[in-house]
């Protein structure tokens, strides 16, 4: 199984920004565009004689601007789909007064044999 905190920066580095695993930069260090991921599901989708074989993964990649993110979000899509990930679902969070950056949300499956 892929080391995903291994993995996803090394897809993502062609953008050139910050990626950050199940964290945030620090008030003061916050760039104007970064990225953030984390694994939020794994659950078995093939078993064989108690054995798991195959694993869905599901990651959620947050991508944080205080610019326009839109060509940022087409790039990660393209990186994560040659990569061999499917998009599943994407959405932006509500902005919160006070905030500085901006939130788009993406979800990506992998289906991962052990």
């Amino acid at each position: 199984m892929r080391d995903l905190m291994h993995h996803i920066p090394i897809i993502l580095e062609p953008l050139g920004l910050p990626i950050i695993f199940n964290g945030f930069p620090h008030e003061s260090e916050k760039p104007n565009q970064f990225i953030t991921f984390l694994e939020i599901s794994a659950k078995p989708i093939f078993v064989a004689g108690g054995n798991e074989i195959e694993t869905e993964r599901i990651i959620q990649i947050n991508v944080w601007s205080n610019l326009n993110y839109h060509q940022l979000t087409e790039s990660i899509k393209h990186l994560m789909g040659n990569a061999g990930f499917e998009r599943i679902l994407e959405y932006d969070e509500p902005y919160i007064v006070g905030e500085s950056h901006y939130n788009r949300v993406l979800q990506f499956a992998l289906c991962d044999e052990k």
